[in-house]
């Protein structure tokens, strides 16, 4: 019994164990954590916030320009209207003038036509279309139009029509016109008709 007691009395004395665990580092890193997460989300509103503002200047200068775009677009559909309105309106006073000056021609004509059918004069039909004639021409003249020359020259292709063809014997004379048949026209160095001739065309032995 005494030993017993003995190794009571010595279990008694032996010192309590204690068991110590340090949180801190765990703590440091979550605080870390923490406040690197809060850091990025600090920054990352800034950023998206940043492009978002650059989206939508982007998207207001778009908006301008195709406004823009569309107010020119107005207006030159509204300058090409009127600029096809004046040339319309040039186009009808030309004809118009032109007309104004055929006109009196027309009637020298038709009275020419009276008269001839009322005495059955032919003198005074001559008379009257030579009258009609010369002052249809000088009207050409008036306004620009010219005859083409064709007497004493070659041929040439550009103003000339070649309807009838000579031979000759005179190598001097091959592709010379020898004869106008119908006249030619030019207008402000323009053809306006071409003129109908006769060429000599040397003779092959």
């Amino acid at each position: 019994m005494v030993k017993k007691k003995s190794k009571s009395s010595a279990e008694s004395n032996e010192e309590p164990v204690i068991n110590i665990v340090d949180r801190r580092s765990s703590l440091i890193d979550e605080d870390v954590d923490n406040e690197t997460n809060s850091n990025i989300d600090e920054r990352l509103p800034s950023y998206v916030e940043k492009l978002k503002q650059e989206v939508e200047e982007k998207d207001k200068r778009l908006r301008e320009y195709i406004a823009a775009y569309k107010e020119k677009s107005g207006e030159d559909d509204d300058f090409r209207k009127r600029l096809e309105k004046d040339n319309d309106v040039r186009l009808d006073q030309f004809k118009a003038n032109l007309f104004a000056r055929l006109v009196p021609i027309l009637d020298n004509l038709n009275r020419a036509l009276q008269t001839t059918s009322s005495n059955n004069d032919i003198e005074a039909l001559h008379q009257g279309v030579e009258m009609v004639s010369k002052q249809y021409a000088r009207e050409l003249k008036n306004n620009g139009v010219e005859t083409i020359d064709s007497q004493g020259r070659k041929f040439n292709p550009q103003t000339d029509e070649a309807v009838m063809t000579e031979e000759t014997s005179d190598p001097e004379r091959d592709n010379m016109i020898i004869e106008e048949l119908e006249p030619g026209y030019i207008f402000k160095e323009k053809l306006i008709k071409a003129a109908r001739v006769k060429v000599a065309h040397l003779k092959t032995p």
